[in-house]
Formats: C-alpha cells, structure tokens, sequence
C-alpha cells in the first residue's frame, strides 16, 4: 500500500534510560573508552524492516583514532534506498548525508557561510549535491524531503510525534526543538538533510560487519536491533580540526534522524592502548554511540 509518509510516522514506544558509561580494563590503558547510551523514540511504520519502519535510525556510533574517523550507522535500510510510491511516481528515498559543524554556529548559520563539513556515502537514487561518495568541506546544505514524500519543517514531525500520544522528539544528544536547528522549525522545505554545494577533499572507505568488528564495534551488545549496520572510514582532513562539534544525519524523506554532540582530540594525542581494551576498542580516542530500543507496540 503506498501512503505520503508523513502519516507512517507512528510512534510505538520511548526508552527513558540515558547513561553514560566508561570502560577501561586497567588503569595504565593509554586511551579511555567513552560511551553514551541515550534513550530515543522509536518511530514505526509502514516500513518492512524488523521492529520497525524502513526509514528509522536505531544508533549511530563515532570513533576517533588519532587521524581516522570511523563511523558505523545501525537502522533498517542499504545502500540502496527504499522505493517508495507507484507508476511513475515511485522513486528512491536514501539516507541523506552525515554533516559535521566544528564552527559552534547553528547548522543553518554554519550552512550560510559554507562552514560545514559533510559525508556523503549514499549515492543510488539520492537527491545529494555531492558527485561520488567522499568527504567534502566548505559545505552548504539543502533540503530534499519535497522530493522524497517526506516532511516540510521539524515542526510538523514534531507535531505527528505528539499526536501519536508521545512527546518525546530526541535525535539523540538534541532535540527537533533545538536551537541548533533554528530555520528549520516552520515553513517549506526547511529540513536541511543533503549537500548543496563543497568541495571534495578525501575519499572514505566503505567497512563491512567483519571489519566494523574487527574495529571493536558490536551494536548487537548494546540492544541496538537494525537490520542493517553501514560502516565506513575517512583520514581526517584540515576541516576536521580538534574540539567539539556536533554531527547529524536525517533521511531523505526527513522521516528519522540522529545527532551526537562531541569532541575530537588533536592528532599528536593519538595513543596505542594495550591490547587489554575491552571490547578490542583499540587507538580509540574517543567514542560516542546512541541506540534506539523498541518496546512492544501497546
């Protein structure tokens, strides 16, 4: 059955649990292991993957080593979209692309002045700016849920959220109604979820499940159930500077996202840890993961 998606945006659930948790085998460890653990709404609908809809998040997860990024994304859909709609109307709706802010402006400010730094690592059918998957600085972002059968403003997700009986909006480490969001709370076509305009200046480098386990990574022990885990990695380049920034990644349709608040170290901080790490996090600087759990539909 083939419905606009802002009516499949139903919620089933909030976890209210968040937690904070540092995991060091010994103390002469050179690195330690930071983990947040936030409770975040589930959003369920017509969507054919496990517990949940196709176009849900249900964790995202950064790890800093010294002069790589590592970052692995957990939910329900590839690399290759959702087709959504019928005859010719159909279409793909992909993620949309994963935006770095160091500048400590709001996302549409640093946007304004092409200050963000973005990633983009899905191409099949997406409406992104950006010509091939890679790292791309001095970034300006566009809206492409019009496109995608999706939502106009945060608001209006806001609001389906809370008609649903809930009233929970968390992207993780920030709200919809945040003021890092300002522009994008009211009007049309205000969701800023895609490249514009940048300039490419790396490549990234996909990661399968064996590599992101190998890298320490495993949703699974954390609760995070997507049926889906997408991986991939990135030397840093100069935009990437030390200190704190804010990531976020929404999809096309606008239908779900996530946001993680967090601090890069400078590279000649980067550290060997002993083997002992638990979890096998080795050259870990610093690591920040959120999950969505899902409770039974009442």
């Amino acid at each position: 059955m083939s419905i606009n998606l802002r009516q499949i945006a139903k919620i089933s659930a909030v976890t209210a649990t968040a937690l904070c948790a540092a995991t060091i085998a010994a103390p002469s460890q050179a690195d330690a292991f930071e983990l947040k653990w936030l409770g975040l709404m589930q959003l369920q609908g017509e969507g054919n993957g496990t517990g949940g809809s196709v176009f849900d998040y249900r964790g995202i997860a950064i790890k800093d080593s010294g002069d790589t990024i590592t970052v692995a994304i957990n939910g329900n859909m590839d690399l290759f979209g959702q087709e959504w709609g019928n005859g010719r109307n159909k279409k793909v709706i992909n993620h949309g692309d994963l935006f770095f802010n160091f500048t400590g402006k709001s996302f549409k400010e640093a946007s304004d002045a092409g200050e963000l730094m973005a990633i983009n690592f899905a191409q099949f059918g997406s409406e992104t700016g950006a010509g091939s998957t890679g790292v791309y600085s001095g970034v300006t972002a566009k809206n492409t849920t019009t496109q995608n059968y999706g939502w106009n403003n945060l608001n209006s997700w806001k609001n389906a959220v809370k008609q649903n009986g809930q009233n929970n909006n968390s992207y993780g480490d920030l709200t919809s109604d945040s003021s890092y969001f300002a522009g994008q709370h009211s009007g049309s076509n205000k969701i800023l979820n895609a490249i514009n305009t940048g300039t490419k200046v790396g490549n990234i480098m996909m990661m399968n499940n064996d590599q992101l386990s190998s890298a320490g990574l495993d949703f699974g022990n954390f609760g995070v159930d997507g049926t889906k885990t997408l991986g991939f990695s990135f030397q840093k380049t100069a935009g990437f500077t030390a200190g704190s920034y804010i990531a976020n990644l929404f999809m096309e349709c606008g239908n779900d996202g996530v946001a993680i608040a967090s601090t890069l170290r400078p590279n000649a901080d980067k550290k060997v840890p002993e083997p002992t790490l638990m979890l096998g996090l080795a050259g870990v600087s610093g690591l920040a993961m959120m999950r969505r759990r899902q409770q039974k539909k009442a």
